[in-house]
């Protein structure tokens, strides 16, 4: 009991923080998409591929392998500490150093110095990962909650301030800086144990085995999801990328900040649980109901509404975004009730299972984009879509064996909620379609969400009611 109420406190913090974040970011997107050009954002997209891939040698999945590990030494946490602040200064120079040449990979010598600027972001991170993987270890997700909430609103204004002051891809850029440089600060003010003056590699070696397998997967996965972006960029230029990364993130929207605010929590519940196959199944369903609740509804319905959404938004200028919006749309509900599966590879300790799968979807993947590429950026969303559909059985059932956990149970844990969902749709469609006669954009849009929200709330209430008292319940505790 004591570890469910700390997981539900842990959610209930968290689906706070992710709610006010989502607004910040969603509304700061909004505003600088009037400020800013696509191809600064193009630009931008290019950097954050880079500083993200980079960004995986960090800590070498050393911080998910002291959440996993059931007992935590001080000289464990100070070797890893220390073998983190360096891995993050090293990455530093690294790319300060190299940011010429990726630059003229991209054909794009602006690169040069947003990359040496944004290389300060694995310092700052390289010394605070370690305070936050102990800290959500202890779910203590009450005090990482108001940090990353404080860092988003720091680096809201700044990025907001800076495109109306003109300083254009800088905007974006400094935005991301000092959102790492505070989440570093809070971190270090909050956690009451601080590394000592100890290394020994005898204690990294007893981790090695979980980490370098997660890293090898983060590596792939981190490439894998981002080679469209590279493709796009080289080959079909910034302006192309901006319109293509705006539409990818409104997917991700959903998903990062409804599934992985949950699998954050599960995460070291489940580490907890492990040998405990029979709880281990139950808990699992029910997160992968709770997601598909929240997420199939949103991706749905932005489908129904996506052309007066991107239009009352963002503005006329991103018009092409419409299009892919129906592509990712689905795109961010499969990967909604895909992604938590890692937790199971995770909390099991079977990381190098989790590895292989991505040696061999990445290939799927990489290959899907090129090929899609021939017919612009639709063509590699497309491929996206497709290739995850592909993917999605085998993709669950691999791990599923780890927990004894049949696909059929699976499927049922969120089968009400896919029809709900697309009922939702077409009614709400249908309706949109009728009064866009009647009403302006942004009238049509408000009344759409209001009719779509409503319907769903009630179709829910009346066909899947344990669903939501569960949620309701979790409130109330």
């Amino acid at each position: 009991m004591s570890l469910k109420k700390n997981a539900i406190t842990g959610l209930k913090w968290l689906t706070v923080s992710k709610m006010g974040q989502q607004l910040l970011q969603f509304t700061t997107l909004a505003i600088l998409a009037r400020l800013l050009l696509p191809e600064d954002f193009g630009l931008m997209t290019s950097a954050m591929v880079v500083i993200g891939f980079i960004n995986i040698f960090r800590d070498l999945g050393l911080s998910a392998a002291l959440i996993q590990k059931q007992h935590l030494s001080d000289e464990l946490f100070s070797s890893v500490f220390w073998l983190s602040a360096a891995i993050g200064f090293t990455l530093m120079i690294l790319l300060i150093v190299c940011s010429p040449y990726i630059a003229d990979f991209y054909n794009a010598a602006s690169l040069i110095p947003i990359l040496q600027v944004l290389s300060l972001s694995f310092l700052f991170s390289g010394i605070s990962a370690v305070q936050q993987a102990l800290l959500e270890k202890q779910l203590q997700f009450k005090s990482i909650s108001k940090f990353e909430l404080s860092a988003t609103f720091l680096a809201a204004i700044t990025g907001i301030t800076l495109a109306i002051l003109e300083f254009g891809v800088w905007s974006l850029v400094m935005q991301n800086l000092v959102f790492t440089f505070t989440i570093a600060c809070l971190f270090w003010i909050r956690l009451p144990k601080k590394p000592k003056l100890i290394f020994k590699w005898k204690e990294i070696r007893s981790i090695l085995n979980f980490s370098t397998n997660l890293a090898g997967f983060n590596i792939l996965n981190y490439f894998v999801r981002n080679a469209d972006y590279i493709l796009i960029q080289k080959f079909l230029g910034a302006q192309q990328l901006g319109y293509y990364s705006l539409a990818y993130r409104l997917m991700l929207y959903p998903l990062k900040n409804i599934t992985v605010v949950i699998t954050r929590v599960m995460f070291p519940v489940l580490a907890k649980i492990q040998d405990d196959n029979k709880r281990f199944q139950d808990i699992y369903l029910r997160l992968v109901n709770t997601i598909s609740l929240l997420t199939f509804p949103l991706m749905l319905g932005l489908i129904a509404v996506r052309e007066n959404f991107v239009m009352a938004v963002f503005g006329t200028k991103w018009e092409p975004v419409s299009t892919l919006i129906l592509i990712f749309a689905p795109l961010g509900l499969i990967q909604s009730i895909y992604t938590p599966a890692g937790i199971i590879f995770q909390a099991k300790g079977r990381t190098d299972w989790w590895f292989k799968w991505g040696v061999f979807t990445g290939v799927l993947f990489i290959t899907a984009f090129w090929v899609g590429l021939n017919w612009g950026i639709i063509g590699v969303a497309s491929a996206y879509l497709i290739t995850n559909i592909i993917t999605f059985y085998p993709g669950v059932a691999i791990p599923f064996k780890l927990i004894e956990l049949k696909v059929s149970r699976f499927i049922l844990s969120f089968k009400k909620n896919l029809i709900l969902s697309l009922l939702m749709l077409i009614i709400v469609f249908c309706f949109s379609y009728l009064i866009n006669i009647y009403l302006e954009v942004k009238e049509s849009l408000i009344v759409s969400i209001f009719v779509g929200v409503i319907l769903y709330t009630g179709l829910s209430y009346k066909f899947n009611r344990s669903s939501i008292n569960y949620i309701l319940e979790s409130i109330k505790n």
